[in-house]
């Protein structure tokens, strides 16, 4: 067993990582190896049923593979049994990561941290069957795709969850330009070359599916219909909370966000000025009772109150945007484990 204290990204030169996919007929699943990226908090109970599953289906199917785990901060027993686990199985690369980082910049250094011509995100949690997978890897290949996100038939959220994909995914469309025929989802398929220009990505707080739809070709994306199981066992931790913090992230930590701003500013000063015109109207044409000075109060209000919200925002996005530019860490390795 070896444990070192940190590892290199994956080469993330856009001309190499490419050249793997550059002549793709012929090519079958057989032909490539596939990482399995997979975040835990807090998930003892769950990670060994993951490992054997994993194997189970990759083994049935002949395919080379490795399954990247990363340990984001557990305050149970997790990093104790993956530790154990990784001594074990030379297919287990398990990382620990010296504190809480969140889900998207634990998925990232899985990411950064694996060596498969594709990627596949999957939680921990098995709502997500790991015998799904193959549903995802068999059209990467045959049809040399770049992206691909799993589609639920049925999921099984509570109905918070629901409502916020449901806004995650409306804010995916009006930032990053997502059809609207395209699912987003946790669990999904990423080509090494997208990944190598998604570590090039300046920003403190990744989005993994908003790097994966600005890295990718709009041609080469797609969805794939996939099973959704009922949680078991331990509470999820994606809480109301998370996903505010999410929209948050997505929202403060990409371009566009000064122009849907800039946007909403100019919409509030056109709807003011209305406003503004209508009380007068209703004072000179409708004999209002109404004192003078009251539709310019509640004008000036209005309008205050809408740019003292639009400063707040710019305020928060350039904050962030300081941060990013001061390089600070998106993740830190404490520590990897792997079989020789």
């Amino acid at each position: 067993m070896v444990i070192t204290l940190l590892q290199s990204p994956i080469e993330t030169s856009t001309p190499i990582a490419d050249h793997n996919f550059a002549d793709r007929s012929g090519s079958s699943i057989r032909d490539f190896k596939y990482s399995i990226v997979v975040p835990v908090f807090n998930g003892a109970d769950k990670v060994d049923e993951l490992f054997h599953r994993v194997e189970k289906t990759f083994d049935k199917k002949q395919c080379r593979y490795e399954i990247v785990i990363v340990n984001d901060g557990s305050t149970d027993n997790t990093w104790e049994v993956l530790t154990k686990a990784a001594g074990k199985n030379s297919n287990i690369v398990a990382i620990n990561l010296t504190r809480n980082f969140g889900q998207h910049p634990a998925v990232l250094c899985g990411l950064a941290n694996s060596t498969g011509d594709y990627m596949l995100t999957i939680d921990a949690d098995l709502q997500n069957p790991p015998e799904e997978l193959f549903k995802l890897i068999e059209p990467a290949v045959e049809k040399n795709l770049e992206v691909i996100f799993a589609k639920f038939a049925k999921k099984q959220h509570a109905l918070y969850r629901r409502i916020g994909s449901h806004v995650i995914s409306y804010l995916n469309e009006v930032i990053f330009a997502k059809p609207k025929d395209l699912n987003i989802s946790n669990v999904r398929l990423i080509r090494k070359d997208v990944v190598a220009r998604m570590c090039q990505y300046p920003t403190a707080f990744p989005y993994i599916n908003g790097l994966a739809l600005q890295c990718s070709e709009p041609s080469k994306r797609a969805n794939v219909l996939v099973e959704h199981h009922k949680r078991t066992g331990s509470d999820s931790t994606y809480t109301p909370m998370r996903i505010t913090k999410l929209v948050f992230t997505i929202l403060f930590n990409f371009k566009n966000l000064p122009k849907l701003i800039s946007n909403a500013g100019y919409g509030i000063a056109w709807f003011s000025f209305i406003l503004g015109v209508a009380f007068i109207a209703k004072h000179y044409f409708l004999s209002s009772f109404l004192p003078e000075f009251t539709p310019v109060v509640a004008v000036m209000a209005f309008s205050n109150c809408a740019l003292a919200l639009l400063i707040g925002f710019l305020g928060t996005y350039a904050a962030r945007m300081s941060e990013t530019m001061s390089q600070n860490a998106t993740y830190a390795i404490g520590s990897i484990v792997k079989s020789e």
